[in-house]
């Protein structure tokens, strides 16, 4: 499908006929499927045997996991959710008869008339990704546009890119960091700064009486917007903004998993510009979470230097969680390139403070011998 229309389709998408593919799969018990890694990787040797608890025990999300052999779990899955992987994840193209092992006729005519199906030499496919991700499903772009971003990530900046929506591995991590360090809080009032997709907003709204998401990209405003009448979620709108641009009063809880690609910044594109606003929009008592990532180069981490300049004329405490350390596989080049060693990742917990500070929570010993064995292997492997 041409690239120019594909961009406006999900602005005329009909709500009805996606509320009603959605509660289809919820029936077929579609949730299930999270817990199935779907990219296979020789490299994920290090990491298996945490693929083999985690599909036991249900407790992490798993879609966005590498794996040496992903076909293996697929086998727990019925015929029904295969298929459902293959066309409604992945976005495989497929026959119309496997299309109706899924959908109605009706549902199937419908959706092919509004374009959220379309088809190409008697194959169909579907134009969006249902991601699972607890007891939701959320619409995000579909899968092969994450393949032309990860190969492709120069466009970035483009206004092509920029009408490109993302969701990924960072979300859903991010989740699991919020509700583990919320727990039963409850705020007055949040803001998330780049919605994407809703899928952070949408979790952390539960926390909250009254939840704004915003976002730059008016693609991503809808997005947020369909996901939250999608999913019926309360007390939580989508509108558009550049940062605080278009924001009003003050905040108990800011969120933000703030955009990092251009190497040459090192993973400071957007997060400068949200921290110079915490003073006009965080609640003297409130808190930001976010997450911050280094490309680390010859040793520096560049989010480390910024933040430790940030609290010399700001009085803020810093509570930094190490998620961990990886490598961009497919920008391995590209980093070579910027002479980037490795890329580290943080869950960020920001307070107001009368007295500065910084505090840095590092992984355990055998997380960190895991993933830098991942990273060096793979450099290894790469010369």
């Amino acid at each position: 499908m041409d690239d120019l229309n594909k961009k406006e389709l999900i602005f005329n998408f009909n709500l009805n006929i996606l509320k009603n593919i959605i509660n289809t799969l919820k029936s077929l018990n579609y949730k299930k499927i999270q817990y199935i890694p779907v990219t296979q990787s020789y490299l994920a040797l290090v990491k298996e045997h945490e693929n083999f608890i985690n599909f036991f025990s249900k407790k992490k999300h798993l879609l966005f996991y590498y794996s040496l052999f992903p076909k293996l779990y697929r086998f727990s899955l019925s015929k029904k959710l295969q298929t459902c992987l293959d066309l409604c994840f992945l976005n495989k193209d497929g026959t119309k008869k496997e299309f109706l092992e899924i959908f109605t006729h009706d549902l199937f005519d419908r959706a092919l008339k509004n374009k959220i199906i379309f088809e190409k030499n008697d194959r169909y496919q579907f134009n969006i990704s249902f991601l699972p991700y607890d007891s939701f499903i959320f619409l995000r772009e579909a899968n092969n546009d994450y393949e032309d971003f990860y190969t492709n990530p120069e466009t970035t900046g483009h206004p092509e890119f920029d009408s490109k929506v993302w969701v990924g591995a960072d979300a859903i991590i991010f989740n699991k960091y919020l509700k583990k360090i919320l727990k039963n809080r409850v705020f007055d009032r949040g803001l998330e700064i780049g919605s994407g997709t809703g899928i952070v907003s949408i979790t952390a709204s539960k926390f909250t009486k009254k939840f704004e998401a915003i976002d730059y990209n008016e693609r991503a405003v809808k997005y947020t917007e369909l996901n939250i009448l999608l999913n019926d979620v309360q007390k939580l709108s989508s509108t558009y903004s550049n940062m605080y641009k278009n924001v009003k009063g003050k905040f108990d809880l800011i969120l933000a998993v703030p955009w990092f690609i251009e190497l040459e910044k090192s993973g400071l594109e957007e997060v400068p510009f949200i921290f110079e606003g915490l003073d006009n929009f965080l609640n003297t008592d409130g808190v930001c979470l976010m997450t911050l990532n280094s490309y680390v180069k010859n040793g520096t981490d560049a989010n480390i230097g910024f933040l430790k300049k940030f609290i010399e004329k700001n009085f803020y405490s810093i509570e930094l969680y190490t998620m961990g350390y990886t490598i961009e596989r497919k920008r391995y080049k590209e980093l070579k390139k910027y002479n980037v060693d490795y890329i580290v990742s943080y869950f960020a917990v920001i307070k107001k403070s009368k007295v500065s500070s910084i505090k840095i929570h590092k992984v355990s010993f055998l997380r960190k011998i895991r993933d830098f064995t991942f990273i060096y292997v793979y450099k290894l492997l790469n010369r």
